[in-house]
């Protein structure tokens, strides 16, 4: 073969890294050595067995499938605990698929199902935690569950990046109708199913019956729509199913990662539609929301942390998603069961530098103020020149717009320490950039644009 085990080990982590992410890898991959490759079987490092469970459980295919690629064979995969911890090294046997390791009893935060504890087995509405950068899309949720029938509200479009609470609040919908024994009949599907089913029953002739199943819902509710994206022939089908919905005033719920202008090669007229009723953008939790959630999930893990250590986890969490927040609690949790250690504010910093490296700060008034004055080559005398410049509306709306999204201030805050402004030009500047939002897919490129600048600006 030519190669060492470490540099076969290194090109596997390179690609498993780009498949999982660099959260995931950190936090499972990152301290794992291919320590033998002998007659197609592979032996692989792990500092603890918490890490070996986990990978095997959950990580087996996906290992074997890159060490396959790398190597170009078939391979048995094995696990044992290298010399990086107090547990000594530990045998391990395993046949082709399967991989064993030999390990001693575990309290591990992760059952053996593949779920983290972390996220209920049923989203439900009530445990979804609200804040300034949910409210909006729950709110809507609510509105939907008061009054399902014909109504001027028939649609909403709820986006956001991954991991914020999208599925939770469309599953949360769907089984709230089920709770309440109501007789209306509410469908929840990712993208990917719904299409997987129509290329069924087009293979299969039951096209009318596929169609009668989905046109006849009172609530349509279909999550991942960028899934869509390319798909020509299923966008044509949803179309058809929406108009079909609309027509009978029926409800629809969609979400996905991106504004629907932003989602590339989907159809014109699945977009319009689609941005038909009500958007509304999920953003990432602020500090206070992000508190919230992280002292919900320790309890309901049964632990119980000091206020001092809740607000450290939170400052190394906060801008984080949903999804982010619950791995960095898993390995948090994990580190001090494995290694018998207390979770103190020391374990936090060592756990949440090893999975995101530089720690991000809050973004303040002044971030948000830079940022826009650099992108629009304004000093700040400029920027807040008195009068009103019809050039420097847009950077000042975009101000306001950041400042009511990414930090905790009021409008009365913003408006004095930008330009000493009243609180209604803020409510004014918010009202404009969200409907330009709504409507012009350059101005989102423009604003996500920003909005990157601004995170990238606050890292420590």
């Amino acid at each position: 073969m030519g190669q060492s085990c470490s540099e076969i080990w290194a090109g596997v982590l390179g690609n498993i890294q780009k498949q999982v992410g660099t959260i995931t890898f950190n936090l499972w991959f990152r301290d794992t050595e291919l320590l033998s490759f002998c007659s197609n079987r592979c032996e692989i490092g792990v500092p603890n067995s918490f890490i070996g469970v986990w990978l095997q459980r959950h990580f087996l295919s996906v290992i074997q499938e890159k060490l396959t690629g790398a190597i170009g064979g078939a391979v048995e995969v094995g696990f044992s605990i290298n010399g990086n911890n107090s547990h000594p090294p530990q045998a391990v046997s395993s046949s082709p698929g399967v991989a064993t390791i030999d390990e001693p009893a575990v309290n591990t935060a992760v059952g053996a199902t593949g779920r983290s504890p972390l996220l209920p087995r049923t989203c439900r509405l009530e445990d979804f935690i609200v804040g300034p950068s949910n409210q909006l899309a729950y709110n809507a949720a609510l509105e939907i569950l008061k009054d399902p029938g014909p109504s001027n509200f028939n649609s909403l479009f709820i986006y956001g990046s991954i991991g914020l609470g999208k599925t939770h609040i469309l599953q949360g919908i769907r089984n709230s109708f089920k709770e309440r024994g109501q007789p209306l009949k509410a469908v929840y599907m990712p993208a990917e199913d719904w299409t997987n089913e129509f290329i069924q029953s087009l293979k299969g002739g039951k096209v009318e019956g596929f169609r009668h199943k989905y046109r006849k819902v009172d609530v349509f509710l279909m999550d991942d729509v960028h899934f869509l994206s390319s798909k020509e022939g299923i966008q044509e089908e949803l179309v058809h199913t929406i108009n079909a919905l609309a027509q009978s005033s029926k409800r629809m719920i969609f979400a996905s990662d991106a504004h629907p202008k932003l989602i590339k090669e989907l159809k014109e007229s699945l977009a319009n539609r689609m941005m038909g009723g009500m958007l509304a953008e999920i953003h990432p939790p602020d500090f206070k929301t992000t508190l919230a959630i992280v002292q919900t999930k320790v309890s309901r893990l049964g632990h119980s942390f000091s206020r001092e250590v809740l607000v450290d986890m939170t400052d190394g969490l906060k801008g984080r998603s949903i999804r982010e927040i619950e791995s960095a609690l898993t390995a948090l949790l994990a580190q001090a069961t494995t290694y018998q250690r207390e979770v103190d504010v020391t374990l936090v910093k060592e756990v949440f530098n090893h999975l995101f490296g530089q720690r991000r700060r809050r973004v303040s008034l002044e971030d948000i103020e830079a940022v826009i004055r650099d992108h629009f080559h304004l000093t700040a005398q400029e920027l807040w020149y008195p009068g009103r410049r019809r050039s420097l509306q847009l950077p000042r709306q975009l101000c306001c717009y950041f400042a009511r999204t990414l930090t905790n201030h009021s409008h009365e805050e913003i408006g004095r320490h930008f330009g000493n402004k009243r609180h209604t030009f803020c409510v004014s500047s918010m009202g404009k950039i969200k409907k330009r939002l709504e409507n012009d897919m350059e101005f989102v490129k423009l604003t996500e644009t920003v909005r990157e600048e601004i995170t990238r600006k606050t890292l420590a």
